[in-house]
């Protein structure tokens, strides 16, 4: 394929760097929350330990259809890449929060790689290439998955270098471009379960391009990665399968579509993946609402591809959306909730479209390139806007640390303080803290410091009203009556028992 408008790399330098600082400051001001804390501990037990349980997570703190037997011994209620790659992580680095973040920065750095590539090849067009480089390192999804620690950007990023592999080894021999890409989607899919869509991305780019070259041997060497993939963590999983089958089936539980009520699944998309995460949710106050001009330009870009006779003629340009097809259908199955959490997976295909048609316009239709630029404008001052935002915010620091340091002065010499994971990086992974919404309801133990996140156990005890009326009583009555109210950050509530400061 002939490439068509070369830009300069400095511009494309130029565009990773601006990702990195955007990163690298919502690294540095973003607040903790429960799944670094839970993602983290198993890898700090590997490396100091030598074993692979989840620490302060405690196994009556089930939630959801969540079952947390053995999970101090044994962590499968996740697939074990990710802490596995923590735990190597840290052996290089040493082991911290903003450590932990900084891993995903590179696999943010990763991810627009893999996207930057998979644009040029498809398009043709370095030019379509670069600028969905640059939407993706400004847009405040990338920006924040790239910037937590948690394994949806690994996911991310080992799928598209997967998908990049075979567009870039096909060329040669097969069997290289089928190992190779593989190889990678298997990583991806050992990182978590939404790279199914990946894989399925990778088998419509192979048969879609390359199906009567298929040999029974091709099919082999794909099966390769996952069988020693599926050896590997079936040893693991051989030591407590009955946990296995408790903390792995419980958390995969009721998250797929119901087959009962399959628009349930639009609804989804519709409200909470799109309009709740661009502006729209109940929540969103103020300028936030702008959120949705960036949603608008997507959406813009989306429908012009699928307009425009001569895009969907072009091969390469068509095969892009067919690919993004392939990819977001089944993961919006398996997701039927829409969680925001795997909005990067949808965001990079957004982009890339996006990218595709504008370029295309800009070609083609002269007259409407002070609407590009402007609509463009626009996109860049919301998406910077939305970042700059939240590292204004600083919520570390004002809303985490004045309770973390609350907590090293007063809870040392006394009893357990109960709350969400993420303050086990100031406290200790193997200290006090307990994380457990029913507060000791189911397990007996006795908090001193209740800590109540608003993401979590805020949430979570109303609904024990309903739900575990015994459960609700109890919390209800310990905290009104055994407990006095010390502080609120306005992400957290802290109470200390009564006689303690």
């Amino acid at each position: 394929m002939v490439l068509a408008g070369r830009l300069p790399t400095r511009m494309i330098l130029f565009f990773v760097l601006v990702f990195a600082a955007l990163a690298w400051a919502s690294t540095l001001v973003s607040l903790p929350w429960s799944d670094e804390g839970w993602f983290a501990g198993p890898a700090l037990n590997l490396i100091t330990k030598g074993t692979f349980g989840t620490p302060v997570l405690d196994p009556t703190a089930s939630f959801r259809t969540n079952n947390l037997t053995g999970i101090t011994q044994h962590t499968y209620w996740i697939v074990p890449l990710y802490p596995l790659a923590e735990a190597a992580w840290y052996k290089v680095v040493g082991f911290g929060l903003l450590k932990l973040r900084v891993l995903s920065i590179f696999w943010g750095l990763l991810a627009l790689g893999a996207w930057w590539k998979i644009v040029e090849i498809l398009t043709a067009d370095r030019r379509a290439a670069t600028v969905a480089l640059g939407i993706l390192s400004i847009d405040f999804t990338v920006v924040w998955s790239s910037s937590v620690g948690r394994m949806d950007i690994m996911a991310a990023a080992l799928g598209g270098c997967g998908l990049a592999a075979y567009l870039m080894l096909r060329e040669g021999p097969l069997w290289r471009a089928v190992l190779v890409s593989q190889t990678l989607i298997a990583a991806a899919g050992m990182s978590h379960p939404m790279a199914v869509g990946y894989w399925a991305g990778l088998l419509f780019l192979t048969l879609y391009l390359d199906r009567k070259r298929i040999r029974l041997s091709h099919v082999a060497i794909a099966c390769v990665p996952y069988l020693i993939g599926a050896a590997a963590w079936g040893l693991y999983i051989a030591q407590d399968f009955p946990s296995f089958l408790l903390q792995f089936g419980g958390n995969a539980a009721d998250r797929g579509l119901h087959l009962n009520d399959p628009m349930s699944i639009i609804r989804a998309q519709i409200y909470t993946r799109y309009l709740g995460m661009f502006g729209m949710a109940a929540d969103t106050t103020g300028l936030s609402h702008l959120k949705i001009l960036i949603l608008a330009a997507y959406a813009a870009g989306v429908a012009g591809a699928l307009i425009e006779p001569r895009i969907r003629r072009d091969p390469g340009r068509r095969m892009l959306l067919l690919l993004a097809v392939s990819i977001l259908v089944p993961m919006m199955v398996i997701d039927r909730e829409a969680q925001q959490i795997y909005l990067i997976h949808f965001v990079v295909w957004l982009a890339s479209i996006t990218a595709m048609t504008a370029t295309w316009w800009w070609d083609t239709r002269p007259g409407w390139r002070w609407m590009l630029v402007a609509c463009a404008v626009i996109v860049v001052f919301v998406q910077i806007s939305t970042t700059a935002k939240r590292i204004q915010r600083a919520a570390y620091a004002k809303e985490y640390l004045p309770v973390a340091a609350y907590l090293k002065q007063h809870a040392p010499g006394h009893g357990f303080v109960f709350g969400s994971t993420e303050f086990a990086f100031e406290l200790g992974f193997h200290g006090p803290l307990v994380d457990d919404s029913r507060l000791g309801f189911r397990s007996g133990k006795r908090p001193d410091f209740i800590v109540l996140d608003k993401n979590r156990y805020q949430e979570w005890i109303p609904q024990y009203e309903t739900r575990e009326p015994a459960t609700y009583r109890y919390i209800r009555d310990m905290i009104d009556h055994q407990f006095h109210f010390v502080m609120d950050t306005g992400a957290y509530k802290l109470y200390a028992r009564n006689g303690l400061e």
